[in-house]
């Protein structure tokens, strides 16, 4: 073989070093997180593409002379791709009392009826990856009138980074409290969101209709995190077609469990593709993944108030302060949007 053959070929056994290598730290992490016995399958796991790494440069060249190895890579690769294959999302589990019951929507013209919207009383706690905060636990079933649906807010949730927060996207109405919606991880009880564990198989994914009485207090008060709200250039036609649109995503997760992905399944990705059904014009943008600069994006694209500088929007988006000022019970939904810009 010439030196430019075995430069070639080193530079494809490296490329393909790198990939396994890739490959390898992505399932053991999946072993590390789903396996029955993490710890001794994933050692076994590494050892072996480690093995046939090992073999594979020894062998080449010839090519013939690397089949064991590449038998070795395939075989245990492949049984870890059939082990992850029967991991299915389950709707059984003993869950956190929060995520304890999932909605459903019914529809019957402009009637919109929706059962288990959480109206939970909260009282004391800890941060969202903490123990369980004190509540008086409420479950309702609601009727809306389709007609009366009058815009879209969001709010913006932070309790670290301005690059991640959590999205709850809320409906208003004319004749009756917002209606609001979180995506979420359906929780077991005594269970601890990983950011990390959240690519892997370990959460199912729910969605959560709830009074901002719960799940904004829960956040603003309880956990005492910043929270913004944004109000939406959106039509009241719109904002119809997003509640029937919510209401196929609901009742479909009711019926077949999925799992909760931390970048492609979560509490923005799910909710811009919801928002892309009905504008299809909206363009795909990091910072949907980064949900913290999620509104930037939507000033960038008129979806808010553009009458004022983006720093003065949100400096105004802050309502923390004054939920905490608030009860429960207050008129709660109409306080923290005193100030709050209209587009």
């Amino acid at each position: 073989m010439g030196r430019a053959a075995r430069l070639l070929t080193r530079a494809v056994l490296l490329l393909a070093t790198a990939a396994l290598l890739l490959l390898a730290l992505w399932s053991v992490l999946a072993l590390h997180y789903r396996a029955p016995y993490p710890l001794a399958f994933a050692t076994v796991f590494g050892l072996l593409v480690l093995t046939g790494i090992v073999l594979l440069w020894r062998a080449v060249p010839p090519v013939s002379a690397a089949l064991p190895a590449l038998g070795l890579l395939a075989v245990s690769f492949g049984a870890l791709f059939v082990w992850w294959s029967t991991i299915e999302p389950r709707a059984d589990r003993v869950w956190a009392a929060p995520l304890a019951r999932s909605p459903s929507v019914s529809l019957d013209g402009d009637r919109y009826t929706i059962a288990n919207v959480r109206n939970f009383r909260w009282q004391a706690g800890t941060g969202p990856d903490g123990g369980e905060a004190i509540a008086e636990e409420r479950w309702e079933t609601r009727t809306y009138d389709l007609s009366k649906a009058a815009g879209v807010d969001l709010f913006f949730s932070y309790w670290t980074s301005s690059l991640i927060a959590h999205l709850l996207v809320s409906v208003t109405f004319d004749d009756a409290p917002p209606l609001t919606f979180s995506i979420e991880i359906r929780r077991e009880k005594d269970e601890v969101y990983s950011a990390l564990a959240g690519f892997f198989r370990s959460y199912e994914l729910a969605i959560v209709a709830a009074d901002e009485r719960d799940i904004v207090y829960l956040r603003t008060n309880v956990w005492r995190e910043d929270v913004r709200l944004y109000r939406l250039n959106v039509s009241r036609d719109s904002t119809r077609k997003l509640l029937v649109a919510y209401a196929a995503e609901i009742n479909a997760l009711a019926e077949t469990p999925r799992w909760y992905d931390t970048l492609g399944a979560n509490c923005t990705t799910v909710a811009f593709r919801l928002a892309r059904q009905l504008w299809p014009g909206l363009k795909p943008d990091w910072r949907i993944l980064a949900a913290g600069r999620a509104p930037d994006y939507a000033y960038d694209i008129g979806a808010v108030s553009t009458d004022m500088p983006l720093e003065e929007l949100k400096r105004r988006a802050a309502i923390s302060a004054v939920a905490q000022g608030l009860q429960p019970d207050d008129a709660f939904s109409a306080a923290i949007r005193a100030g709050v810009p209209l587009p």
